[in-house]
């Protein structure tokens, strides 16, 4: 490896807290020459590149880190250009097409203004940047260090043009430094750092780390992007930040021990951008205590009518409810307070009944002839459900009736229950349609974009593809404004979006994924 570091000032480990705008500076006009140098503005680029990924060159006590891969596995680089080429603001406004190389167009229309507009794009950065970047932390010892990546294809060009890169961020002062591997420029708050960074990556990667393995895998593996926290980063951010458990928490003892406690518990996580069967999907993943008794929202919402247009439902965890019982809290004490006033509501009991044990607000398939003639609540399908106690909920609502004079009817609303369900529309049909047993678990453009709804609990769900978005694309032709039609035809290119939460023992996972026609 070649070991040059930059002729930037040596200097000590900054002072806790000091300022790191010139680093930040620095990854801010670096990403956004590897975004515009690499993200599909030029397919060939797009195709080229390889070697090491960061976590394979940065150190095993990397505690946190982002990164951007412009050139993962062959299937996400056709998946990508294809999915990204569907969207006409995509076409419009990069101008790209297959045969195209309008590179050096977009870089320059990019840095034409601001303190980098002298740079060159054929001269100062295509010889050497690469296709990939982190940004993240470094244990250095007991001490956090900030830290940037950057592939590098030619250290030797990359040492002078990286170097131009930190003097137009005006960033090389004694809180930026940096050195190159035979495959990274590494830098970080100090030159010293950036070496030590570097040199510890020679011993150990982060690659090597059982933790970023086991996270990275849970989220699908490399994507486009991909997010990395460790067991310890929560906690060693909060304190490298300066904003101690007492700031956060307010000074409050009680909350400080709970934080604390999360802290402790949390085991790591990681996220995941990826483009696949022809969409995008983003994944997470942390760990979390199992718990037996998970609440999940599956039926609740495979019941939904089929033609549901968009739900957002949760289910209520018990532990929730039990922390909801047993609670004290002043914050809870005077919520109660306020929300008791003249409704003769009573907390937390009337609270546990209303929010039962799943609760959704969805909106229906069937949209009005025209969006202009919506003028109230009933012109519109929409509806909350409840899955509970439809007696005591009954009486919650009967009891704020009675205190208050207010009447369903007045907003305008219905409310209807059966079977353990109960439903508060705007329309007596919607309420009727969701009491009833409907088929949206069994729609494919649901299975689609809404992974294991079975044992979900929480899930989110739109559909593109039905009467409303007709109706949107029949008012921007009718009122001919040209930024609506261009968000408008963006919008008819989704077939549907989608996101789920479920857990796997002690593992939690989140899935959000969108469908394109």
């Amino acid at each position: 490896m070649s070991d040059y570091t930059a002729e930037l000032p040596e200097s000590q480990p900054p002072p806790a807290g000091r300022n790191k705008r010139g680093l930040i500076a620095v990854v801010a006009s670096v990403v956004a020459v590897v975004l515009i140098a690499g993200g599909g503005v030029a397919a060939w680029k797009f195709f080229l590149g390889g070697g090491p990924r960061p976590a394979e060159v940065l150190p095993g006590s990397t505690f946190a880190l982002v990164t951007v891969d412009l050139n993962p596995s062959g299937g996400q680089k056709v998946e990508a250009i294809k999915t990204l080429r569907k969207f006409p603001s995509w076409k419009k406004r990069t101008g790209v097409t297959p045969d195209s190389d309008v590179l050096k167009a977009i870089f320059d229309e990019a840095f034409k203004k601001g303190p980098c507009k002298a740079l060159d794009y054929e001269r100062d950065v295509k010889p050497w940047i690469g296709n990939r970047a982190g940004f993240g932390g470094v244990l250095l010892g007991e001490s956090p260090a900030p830290v940037f990546a950057l592939q590098i294809t030619d250290p030797d060009k990359a040492r002078t043009g990286f170097a131009k890169l930190v003097k137009c961020a005006d960033a090389g002062d004694d809180e930026f430094g940096f050195t190159t591997t035979d495959d990274y420029v590494i830098a970080s708050d100090s030159t010293s750092h950036a070496k030590a960074i570097a040199a510890a990556g020679k011993k150990s990667t982060l690659a090597e780390n059982a933790d970023f393995q086991k996270w990275t895998d849970e989220v699908g593996g490399p994507g486009i992007m991909n997010a990395y926290m460790g067991p310890k980063s929560i906690q060693i951010l909060s304190e490298s930040t300066g904003s101690g458990l007492d700031e956060i928490t307010g000074g409050d003892p009680a909350a400080q021990d709970q934080l604390a406690d999360a802290f402790k518990k949390f085991k790591g996580g990681a996220a995941g951008l990826k483009f696949a069967d022809g969409g995008m999907e983003l994944a997470v993943a942390g760990g979390a205590a199992a718990d037996a008794k998970t609440a999940t929202v599956g039926k609740h919402v495979g019941d939904l009518p089929k033609d549901t247009a968009a739900v957002l439902a949760l289910a209520v965890p018990p532990k929730f409810l039990d922390k909801l019982r047993s609670s004290s809290s002043k914050d809870l004490l005077s919520m109660g307070d306020f929300l008791t006033a003249g409704t003769g509501l009573k907390l937390p009991d009337d609270l546990i009944t209303v929010l039962g044990s799943s609760l959704s607000i969805s909106v229906g398939g069937d949209a009005p002839a025209n969006l202009k003639d919506i003028s109230n609540p009933a012109d519109l399908p929409i509806g909350l459900l409840i899955h509970g106690d439809e007696t005591k909920i009954k009486a919650v609502v009967a009891k704020v009736e009675a205190n208050t004079g207010a009447n369903p009817s007045d907003i305008p609303a219905t409310l209807a229950s059966k079977d353990g369900k109960v439903a508060l529309s705007t329309t007596s049909g919607y309420a009727d349609d969701l009491l009833g047993n409907g088929s949206l678990a069994d729609s494919k453009t649901f299975k689609d974009v809404v992974s294991h709804a079975d044992e979900a609990q929480s899930v989110f769900y739109m559909s593109l593809d039905n009467e409303w978005m007709d109706r949107l694309r029949d008012q921007a032709v009718e009122e001919n404004d040209k930024d609506f039609k261009e968000v408008v035809d963006n919008l008819a290119v989704l077939r549907a979006v989608g996101a789920g939460t479920w857990s796997d023992g002690d593992t939690r996972h989140g899935l959000l994924r969108i469908a394109l026609k």
